[in-house]
């Protein structure tokens, strides 16, 4: 099978180039220099056909094209990551792999953690995030935290955490805002990929004319949770992910329209894979851990 793909050097080039925002940080990591990253990034648009960054003053910014293209390139190094820790990585003690949206882990699962670790000391965990969602591998994961409406198909899906989508500002922009006509045109980040974006909240309010272009797309809820908290602009996000910040109050419900999603997070499990005392644990504290936060 023939795979059209660029060389290897010039993705994992882009991508760190794109997470670090900066080719001197890039080469620092991946160990070559500036100019090398610089020359692969070149190399790979060059075979693309399209510029993936913008050159701002020693400062870079994804093309929108770009802003596509990195999700998947980020998920192609973590299935390789993964596959490659499945065959050559295993110690002598059974190591559970969990795998979920590093949205999620960053606002929910991180901080529960420590909970675990004093309940069961004996149980390794290795931890892998993803920015998007995706689907349990027989071969690669223990078990996969995913957010979606529970529709997989040969995957074992039960639903661990069910909420709100609600649309968030810093406070003081917030107070600029009284209404959903006002949201409309006010700066909205939009989050690339996700099935509750801003055109479908406001259908749901029954307003339907088409929006303006919104000022910013991410490709993480994690990451438009941070820039609305710069205030930025208004974010639309799942409210398991935004409880930190609401609790720190650096962010704010923009007004009162959130509602009931018909997605949430689930756990996902290969139903040919046997299970394990170990495996038997974490679900079991994962469930106890997303009742209390209800």
């Amino acid at each position: 099978m023939s795979y059209n793909l660029p060389p290897l050097p010039w993705l994992r080039a882009f991508e760190a180039a794109a997470r670090l925002g900066s080719f001197t940080l890039a080469s620092e990591e991946l160990a070559l220099t500036p100019a090398a990253i610089s020359h692969q990034v070149r190399s790979l648009e060059g075979q693309l056909g399209y510029p993936l960054f913008l050159r701002r003053n020693r400062h870079l910014l994804l093309t929108r094209l770009g802003e596509n293209y990195l999700p998947a390139v980020r998920q192609a190094f973590s299935d390789l990551s993964l596959a490659t820790t499945d065959v050559f990585g295993r110690g002598q003690q059974a190591t559970l792999r969990l795998r979920c949206l590093q949205s999620f882990a960053q606002s929910w699962l991180i901080s529960r953690l420590p909970r675990f670790r004093a309940a069961h000391p004996e149980v390794r965990l290795q931890l892998h995030t993803a920015g998007w969602a995706g689907t349990v591998e027989s071969e690669q994961l223990d078990l996969d935290i995913s957010y979606g409406q529970g529709e997989w198909t040969g995957v074992l899906a039960e639903p661990l955490v069910r909420g709100k989508v609600l649309p968030l500002a810093h406070p003081d922009l917030a107070k600029t805002v009284p209404d959903l006509e006002t949201l409309r045109h006010a700066p909205l980040i939009e989050i690339a990929g996700v099935t509750e974006s801003w055109t479908r909240f406001f259908h749901r309010q029954g307003l339907t004319d088409p929006l303006p272009d919104p000022a910013m797309v991410v490709d993480q809820s994690s990451v438009a949770l941070d820039v609305a908290a710069q205030g930025v602009g208004y974010c639309l996000v799942f409210d398991a992910f935004a409880q930190p910040y609401l609790a720190a109050g650096t962010l704010v419900p923009s007004v009162r329209a959130a509602y009931q999603q018909d997605q949430g997070m689930y756990l996902l499990r290969a139903p040919g894979r046997q299970s394990s005392p170990d495996l038997d644990k974490l679900i079991t504290w994962l469930r106890a851990e997303a009742q209390q936060s209800v």
